[in-house]
């Protein structure tokens, strides 16, 4: 099993998620390399490297970038560092040293059904099923009447954290809602929301300029879990997907962990 036939499998989960302008695919390596051992993470900081190269894991499979740019094939990762002169031989030297490997899934694993982004996070927050698609990417979800404070103390237990942000009127009522894991929405989409009668976004990552004042304006109610937080239960799923598919090879999930420490 080399690093080229666990790109190959990432691609054929979604095919059509592989285009020109996807990040997804190799971003360091040898393609020709023998897998010896593989950790999935949400991304492959210098922490998460050190972590694989204690455990001998040679391939890495991330979903955000690794050398900090959302790079695509036009556009690679290093490349963008370059043109920006940031300097990451700190990180490729590591790399070269204990010989591993990095492929991201990104855009073929947010939407993929039960052990992808979204399916994870949803079992995570015990949501039901959703009822609608607003668009290719936000579904519409519909939970027993709450209030907006409520549900953000839910989703602080089940998330297991500290402290959660949340904006609008704690009494708010709550019985529609959308997922926007990661940092997905944007002031248009919360308008969009917020035409279709959705009471509260769960996101991870906003702008509070640009997203989280529009909320406010319209009423539309906002719980920030943090980007790794929304994301890190999908790449679990990646792990236990890839164990099902190759039997025998040493596969974890090596946690990113919370990016933010909570005074």
């Amino acid at each position: 099993m080399t690093v080229q036939d666990f790109d190959g499998f990432l691609h054929n989960l979604d095919p059509q998620a592989r285009g020109d302008n996807s990040p997804d695919g190799l971003k360091w390596g040898d393609p020709t390399m023998p897998v010896r051992a593989v950790g999935t993470t949400w991304m492959a900081s210098m922490a998460v490297l050190e972590q694989a190269a204690a455990k001998a894991i040679n391939l890495i499979v991330a979903h955000e970038p690794t050398f900090w740019y959302h790079g695509t094939p036009a556009n690679p990762e290093l490349e963008l560092c370059r043109r920006h002169e940031v300097d990451l031989s700190f990180k490729t030297s590591f790399l070269e040293e204990h010989g591993i490997a990095i492929l991201r899934a990104h855009n073929c694993w947010d939407g993929y059904p039960v052990y992808g982004i979204e399916a994870c996070l949803r079992a995570q927050l015990e949501l039901p099923d959703p009822v609608s698609t607003l668009s290719s990417f936000f579904h519409l979800y519909e939970v027993q009447p709450t209030t907006l404070g409520a549900l953000a103390q839910h989703c602080k237990t089940k998330m297991g954290m500290p402290a959660v942000r949340f904006c609008g009127d704690p009494e708010k009522a709550v019985e529609r809602l959308v997922m926007a894991f990661g940092a997905s929405s944007s002031a248009a989409q919360y308008y969009r929301f917020w035409r279709e009668g959705v009471d509260v976004v769960i996101t991870g990552e906003q702008c509070e300029w640009a997203d989280i004042r529009p909320a406010h304006d319209l009423g539309l109610g906002v719980i920030e879990l943090g980007h790794s937080n929304t994301e890190a239960a999908g790449m679990e799923g990646l792990a236990r997907l890839l164990r099902e598919h190759f039997p025998g090879l040493p596969i974890e999930h090596l946690p990113t962990g919370d990016s933010f420490r909570y005074a």
